[in-house]
C-alpha cells in the first residue's frame, strides 16, 4: 500500500515524540507498505542520514522524506510556550498543501496521523478524504486538583494548558472534523478514549502508545540481591518537568517509617531541577537521596537492572516510555493509578495507588514502600510479570498490532494490516 504518514517530529537519533515519530515510519515501511512521511526539517540531518547508511535496505528504499517548513515569524514564536502550538497549526496547513499535491501523484490508500500525539491539535489531513488512522493520540489527561501542592507552576503548566485545549477543542473545527472523518482513532488512554467519543470519533480503539527495541529488554529475569540487611534501592528517572510528579514522591518518601532503610536515586534534569534540594531538605531525605543529574541514555538500562523499585508518580501523563523500560528489565513500579499508568501497567507488575487527597495520595504511597520493603518476594513476582507484558511491546510487534487491529475494526484500513509471507511450495516429482 503507498501509505501517507503525517510526523511532525520524526527524528531516528531522539526519543520521546521524535523518535516516536520515526518508528512508525520505519516499521510500516518494513512492513511492505511504500511511505511517504510529513515531517519538517529539524530532524533532516540525522533521517538522511541513517537513509543514506541504509540505502542498501529495501526497507529504507520504501521510505520518502517530505519535509515542509513553517514560516519564519512561526519558527520565531516557537521559543514561546503558546508559539509552539502556533508553529503546529501553521506547520499542519503547510503539511496539507504538500499532502494534496502528493496525493494527487500517488494516490494513497491510507492516511496515518503519529506525531504530535495530541488530540486537541488533531490533523489537517482529513480533507484528502482519504481512510484516515489517528494515534496512538494523548491528551485528554487533566491534572488533578487535589494534588496541585506537588505541581509548581499551577497556573502556567496546568491552567494555561487546560484553557488552551479548550479553546482548541472548541474552536479549531480541525479537532471535531479529524474526529468524525478519521476511519479509527487510537487512543492511549481511557482520558483521551472518553474525549476523542465526546468530539464525534465515530471508532475508537484503547492502545498502546509506547514500544522499545528488541535488544533493550531482558529475556530473563535477573534476580536482585536480597534485600536482608541492606537498603531498598528506588529509581527514579525522568526529565524534571512539573508535571512528572518528583515533589510527591519525595514528600510520600519523607513519610515511609524510620525503620525501613531506603536510598533513592534522582536521574534527569529539566525545568524545575534548581527546586530539587529544597523538596528534598523539605521532606527531611538529605543522605537518603542522590541527584545524579542528567544521564546518557545508553546507562539508563544498567540503572534499571540495579534497582529494586521504581517510582514514578506523574501527575499527568499519556504514558511514560520509562514505564515500559522499567518492566522490560524487572524492575517493578511503583505509581498513581491514572491516565496511562492506570490503563497499561498491569496489576502484577506493580503497585498503583488511587489519586485522593494530597494527605491521603503521600501516605498511601508511603505504606506501599513499607510494604514493598517488608515483602521482597512480591518484587520478584511483579518484575517477572512486568517482563512478560513487555515483551509483546517490542517496536516490530507494536506497529504491526496496532495496524493489524485497525484493519480488524475499521473495513476502509483493511490495507495497513501485514500481509502474509508466501510460503514457498517445492515443485512436486514426476
Amino acid at each position: 500500500m503507498k501509505l501517507l504518514l503525517s510526523a511532525y517530529a520524526c527524528n531516528p537519533n531522539h526519543g520521546s515524540e521524535e523518535g516516536n515519530g520515526f518508528n512508525w515510519l520505519w516499521e510500516s515501511a518494513a512492513l511492505g507498505h511504500e511511505v511517504w512521511c510529513l515531517t519538517t526539517p529539524r530532524g533532516r540531518a540525522d533521517l538522511t542520514k541513517l537513509l543514506a547508511d541504509r540505502a542498501a535496505d529495501p526497507v529504507a528504499q520504501r521510505i520518502h522524506p517530505v519535509y515542509v517548513a513553517a514560516p519564519k515569524f512561526a519558527d520565531f514564536a516557537y521559543r514561546w510556550q503558546i508559539g509552539v502550538y502556533l508553529h503546529y497549526i501553521v506547520w499542519q496547513y503547510r503539511a496539507w498543501r504538500a499532502a494534496c499535491q502528493l496525493d494527487a501523484q500517488e494516490d494513497f490508500g491510507a492516511v496515518h496521523h503519529v506525531t504530535y500525539n495530541s488530540l486537541q491539535m488533531a490533523s489537517w489531513l482529513w480533507r484528502l478524504k482519504k481512510p484516515l488512522l489517528l494515534g496512538p493520540l494523548g491528551g485528554g489527561m487533566v491534572a488533578p486538583r487535589s494534588l496541585r501542592k506537588y505541581l509548581p507552576e499551577w497556573f502556567k503548566t496546568e491552567t494555561v494548558r487546560n484553557v488552551i485545549s479548550s479553546l482548541l477543542t472548541a474552536f479549531d473545527p480541525n479537532v471535531r472534523q479529524s474526529m468524525r472523518h478519521a476511519a479509527l482513532v487510537m487512543a492511549a488512554n481511557s482520558d483521551t478514549a472518553a474525549l476523542a467519543r465526546r468530539l464525534g470519533a465515530r471508532k475508537v480503539a484503547l492502545t498502546m502508545s509506547a514500544a522499545l527495541p528488541e535488544s533493550f529488554r531482558a529475556t530473563t529475569y535477573q534476580p536482585r540481591p536480597a534485600l536482608a540487611g541492606r537498603e531498598l534501592r528506588i529509581l527514579w528517572l525522568a526529565r524534571i518537568y512539573p508535571r512528572k510528579g518528583l515533589h510527591l514522591t519525595l514528600a510520600a518518601l519523607g513519610q515511609v517509617d524510620k525503620r525501613v532503610k531506603f536510598h533513592l536515586d534522582i536521574m534527569g534534569d529539566g525545568p524545575v531541577g534548581d527546586l530539587v534540594p529544597g523538596w528534598i531538605a523539605e521532606a527531611g531525605l538529605q543522605g537518603h537521596v542522590t541527584w545524579h543529574g542528567s544521564v546518557p541514555y545508553e546507562t539508563t538500562r544498567v540503572a534499571y537492572l540495579s534497582h529494586d523499585l521504581f517510582m514514578l508518580c506523574s501527575l499527568r501523563d499519556t504514558y511514560a516510555n520509562q514505564y515500559l523500560e522499567s518492566m522490560a528489565l524487572g524492575l517493578p513500579i511503583l505509581t498513581l493509578d491514572h491516565h496511562g499508568a492506570a490503563d497499561f501497567i498491569p496489576d502484577t507488575a506493580g503497585i498503583k495507588v488511587p489519586v485522593q487527597s494530597a494527605e491521603a495520595t503521600t501516605a498511601a504511597l508511603a505504606r506501599a514502600v513499607e510494604y514493598l520493603y517488608d515483602h521482597p518476594a512480591e518484587l520478584e513476582q511483579m518484575g517477572r510479570a512486568g517482563i512478560d507484558f513487555a515483551a509483546s511491546y517490542t517496536r516490530k510487534k507494536l506497529v504491526t498490532g496496532l495496524y493489524q487491529q485497525a484493519a480488524e475494526l475499521a473495513p476502509e484500513l483493511a490495507g495497513l494490516a501485514p500481509q502474509p509471507k508466501p510460503v514457498a511450495v517445492a515443485a512436486a516429482s514426476v
